[in-house]
């Protein structure tokens, strides 16, 4: 009798534990705790395959998202492994990959014309520091000495990007930041003064992205979340695009992550989740 070959469609969910075998073929709302080492990244990749295989989706309507390039490749390398380069999904990436892309569909929705250009962390720095040192010159900040001016820029550059990461838009900045401040009995002076400069500074900032028709690393994941939490239509009209949403590393989603997962999920609810609490970085 002849031995059939091993197929995708036999055994896509082969050398699995039984914990992982079932956790890869739940549905509708999954949340995988585990520990480090224990194969989660492996199960998420299952989850894709039995999506494909068993349930039937489409490899191009799975979006699958991690936190780095990295890890965003050896996805997709052992998604290809288990069914082949012509089954592996198309979204496979980062957030700030996917949002990039998102972002480039429609850039109108950031204040920004087709073909602007992704500024990284040195641009950032840069225009923050031409913009404190306006301020100096102007006499609205004290000067400072070269290191310190240095820590400064760096500190407010920072700052601006948590801002984004906790969705404030510039035009709130003053007030989330004054508020943040009371709640939090911030006390220490370093830290107050460089959250007031940040809240100050950003709205200067972010028109000088704009009119360079430039974005940052943050802008990239902020303006499609907060775009599809106020257009209805804009969010179905993404989140149609896919039949489930699967991310790596939960356990390190910030609230902007976490926010523009659920807005691509919501509709068909399936959003498949590995991650391991004992590592979280939040």
């Amino acid at each position: 009798m002849d031995i059939m070959p091993s197929s995708p469609i036999l055994d896509h969910l082969a050398g699995l534990t039984p914990a992982q075998h079932d956790a890869a073929r739940q549905t509708g709302a999954v949340v995988v705790l585990a520990g480090a080492g224990t194969g989660k990244t492996k199960t998420l990749v299952a989850g894709i395959a039995d999506r494909i295989v068993r349930r039937g989706m489409k490899a191009h309507r799975i979006l699958a998202v991690t936190f780095t390039n990295k890890a965003a490749g050896e996805m997709k390398a052992r998604i290809a492994s288990a069914l082949g380069t012509e089954q592996a999904p198309y979204w496979v990436g980062t957030f700030h990959a996917h949002a990039r892309r998102q972002l480039r569909t429609d850039p109108e929705i950031a204040g920004l014309r087709p073909g602007f250009d992704v500024c990284d962390s040195e641009d950032s720095t840069r225009i923050v520091r031409r913009l404190l040192q306006k301020a100096v010159d102007a006499g609205v900040l004290p000067p400072d000495d070269g290191e310190t001016f240095r820590r400064r820029v760096k500190s407010v550059a920072s700052r601006i990007a948590m801002l984004k990461e906790d969705m404030v838009l510039p035009e709130h900045a003053i007030v989330t930041v004054e508020g943040k401040i009371a709640s939090n009995n911030l006390e220490n002076g370093d830290d107050v003064m460089a959250w007031r400069e940040a809240a100050a500074v950003y709205p200067a900032y972010q028109a000088m992205l704009r009119e360079s028709n430039m974005a940052d690393f943050a802008d990239l994941l902020l303006w499609p979340t907060v775009t599809m939490l106020r257009d209805e239509n804009y969010r179905r009209d993404w989140a149609a695009r896919f039949d489930a949403v699967l991310a790596d590393e939960f356990q390190d989603v910030n609230r902007l992550q976490f926010l523009w997962l659920k807005c691509l999920s919501r509709d068909h609810g399936e959003l498949f989740c590995v991650g391991d609490d004992a590592q979280s970085i939040l």
